[in-house]
């Protein structure tokens, strides 16, 4: 199923349109205005794009935005790239997901010839949390009632609904995760630190820089190194990774490849977030059991 489709012509003049910047606010979104049909809601980037850092804006996202009523964005500076273009357009609300969200800090303690790339000094992956993703939904319902009073007590009722089955999937996991307890693990990409928090495993290290690019051969034995003095078990891959570093390292120390979505991409499904983290934990049990 296509999920984002961007189409440029409002459907109706009197419909509201609410522009997402990509899919894990697109979900929140879709459920808090659910069973409202004088709100649509579409999603900047496609559902396969992968995170955000990497994108770059087309013509009919512009477009998108400038037809938009209001833009709903993860924030924590995941949208940098976009502040120019929603800027410039006066009449546009803007919906920052992350508002009072605590953020843990991008530290990238990345090979030394990359230095002076790291423009994130947070890491802005907040939605990988399940707590996080609460407070983003309730920041979301807040803009939206704000803007749209007249639907102020569907959204609460959505709201409720989706924060409670949010609280289930918090303990659910919470409660599978016990496994990971302690687990010393590498990643691909920073996006699984708020979820190591979350249910306390730990990352220490990360493979790529935002620039994606695979590593050197100096690293790549800095990390054979690392897994084995600190027994690490696993290492965490998106699906869009196409590089051969992950195949190395597992081939040279045996450590188990973990090819998770950081609910980046996925199907038009209300249930789409609580799938995809299940998901994911199942992988990663399986892995470590």
């Amino acid at each position: 199923t296509t999920l984002c489709s961007c189409s440029s012509e409002k459907e109706k003049s009197s419909e509201i349109l609410l522009a997402t910047s990509f899919y894990p606010v697109y979900i929140f979104t879709l459920n808090l205005v659910n069973g409202i049909n004088e709100i649509s809601v579409e999603c900047m980037a496609e559902q396969n794009t992968g995170c955000l850092h990497d994108y770059q804006i087309l013509s009919k996202d512009a477009r998108l935005i400038s037809d938009a009523d209001a833009l709903i964005i993860n924030g924590a500076g995941m949208e940098e790239f976009l502040e120019d273009v929603y800027s410039s357009e006066e009449e546009l609300k803007v919906i920052d997901s992350s508002v009072g969200v605590e953020l843990l800090e991008s530290c990238e303690e990345h090979h030394h010839e990359e230095e002076n790339h790291h423009h994130h000094s947070v890491n802005s992956h907040i939605w990988m949390s399940v707590k996080n993703a609460i407070k983003q939904t309730e920041n979301i319902a807040n803009g939206l009632i704000a803007l749209y009073p007249q639907f102020g007590a569907q959204i609460e009722k959505n709201k409720t609904e989706y924060v409670n089955r949010l609280t289930k999937l918090d303990s659910l996991l919470a409660e599978n995760s016990k496994a990971l307890k302690g687990e010393n693990i590498i990643t691909f990409h920073e996006a699984y630190d708020y979820l190591a928090r979350d249910y306390s495993f730990n990352v220490i290290a990360k493979v790529e820089s935002h620039e994606g690019g695979e590593p050197s051969a100096k690293r790549l034995a800095e990390l054979t190194a690392l897994i084995k003095s600190k027994n690490v078990s696993l290492l965490f891959v998106e699906q869009s990774y196409k590089g051969s570093a992950a195949t190395i390292l597992g081939n040279e120390t045996g450590v188990k490849i973990c090819t998770l979505n950081p609910v980046t991409e996925g199907e038009k499904e209300l249930t789409a977030y609580e799938t995809i983290m299940l998901e994911n934990m199942g992988i990663v049990l399986k892995a470590v059991s």
